[in-house]
């Protein structure tokens, strides 16, 4: 039995209430779906392709050097860029720290302040 051909009273009688009197039953028409036939067309088979080697190309003199001028520049500013990340995390650690002191100490100046 699946959850759709639960009634309404069968629904109220496990609950113990009874039906409603006023109750008016619908009728409704479940609609059918159509089946749907899958016609399935075989492929044709594949013919085997000659695989190519790949070609390498061996850059000029010229290019290499550039390439490596270009990577030793790059390399050059992460150094760079780490550094200044490295000089940011300790200058929010330091401000962090003397922030807490501050308000450690005011704490301290505010619990103990006796006027004269």
């Amino acid at each position: 039995m699946s959850i759709l051909d639960v009634t309404e009273e069968q629904i109220f009688h496990t609950l113990g209430k009874g039906r409603d009197p006023n109750y008016k039953q619908i009728e409704k028409v479940r609609p059918v779906m159509p089946v749907i036939k899958k016609t399935y067309t075989p492929t044709q088979p594949v013919k085997a392709q000659a695989v190519q080697e790949s070609v390498k190309l061996v850059p000029s003199p010229e290019v290499e050097e550039s390439i490596n001028k270009l990577t030793n520049e790059l390399s050059y500013l992460n150094k760079s860029v780490g550094g200044i990340q490295t000089m940011i995390k300790l200058y929010i650690f330091l401000f962090a720290l003397t922030l807490i002191i501050f308000v450690g100490l005011l704490g301290l100046y505010i619990k103990y302040y006796k006027p004269l």
